[in-house]
Formats: C-alpha cells, structure tokens, sequence
C-alpha cells in the first residue's frame, strides 16, 4: 500500500508504508536443565520478522509477557530489565540509522546492524571470561 503526501498542488511523492515493532519474549520451548528460558527480541517490519537472542535467560515463571520484563525485583531480575531495556535502544537506533542513511529498514537490516555492534560485546566478555580463569590458575592478575 502507497502512502500519497501532498507537497503542492503539481507534485506528489508516493512512499511504502511501513510497520516496526519490536516484542522481546521468553522462549519456553528451549528450557535448559537448570530451568531457564531464553530471551529473544522478536523484530517485525511489514509483515517480515526475525529474532534476536538477547544473551539472557530468565525462570519461565518469572517472566511477564504482556509487559515483556520481570516484576520480580532481586538483583538478577533487574539486570535483566536493564539489557531488555538497552536491546530495545540498540534496536530503535538501528532502525532510525537506517531511515537517516536512506536505506530500506528491514528486519534483516536491523539485525545485521545489531548484530555487528553486539559481536564485539560478545569477544570481550568472553576475554573477560578468559582472563578470570587464567587469574584462578595463575594466581596473577591478567589485564
């Protein structure tokens, strides 16, 4: 469906409609054996959609749908509102990056964005990681 926007009376500019909306839920179907859920962000546009893996993972029963984040207020819980919250930014500045860079703002395109800014995240808490081990063999401090 063409949206029509009138500039003057001899001009007309015809644009694509288009939906966004993103929708982050507990995936209950990949339960892992101490019981936790994943949590994937669900982007739609125009009737396409995509997912997302957050990097969280909450107790099913924990989890509010219909507000999409935990009420449950420990410190674990929190932390996760936080990222859910942080992915929603990351995920609306991708969409906007893309509409200010004149590109067409798919799904796809948006989680491509994503994900390159989320890979380097990723390498660095897995160093982080590495380096907490080595600190535990070692007994130095590794920076």
């Amino acid at each position: 469906m063409l949206k029509t926007f009138n500039l003057s009376k001899n001009q007309a500019v015809l644009l694509p409609r288009t939906t966004f909306s993103v929708v982050f839920f507990c995936k209950k179907t990949k339960v892992t054996k101490k019981g936790k859920a994943p949590i994937y962000a669900r982007i739609t546009t125009t009737g396409q959609s995509t997912e997302v893996y957050t990097q969280c993972q909450i107790e099913p029963e924990r989890w509010n749908q219909r507000l999409e984040r935990s009420l449950y207020k420990d410190e674990v819980d929190q932390q996760i509102n936080r990222i859910v919250a942080s992915y929603r930014a990351s995920i609306l500045a991708a969409y906007d990056r893309l509409i200010q860079e004149n590109r067409t703002p798919t799904c796809f395109a948006v989680k491509q964005l994503l994900g390159s800014a989320s890979s380097s995240r990723m390498v660095l808490a897995e160093f982080g990681k590495y380096c907490e081990k080595r600190q535990q063999e070692v007994g130095t401090r590794i920076t």
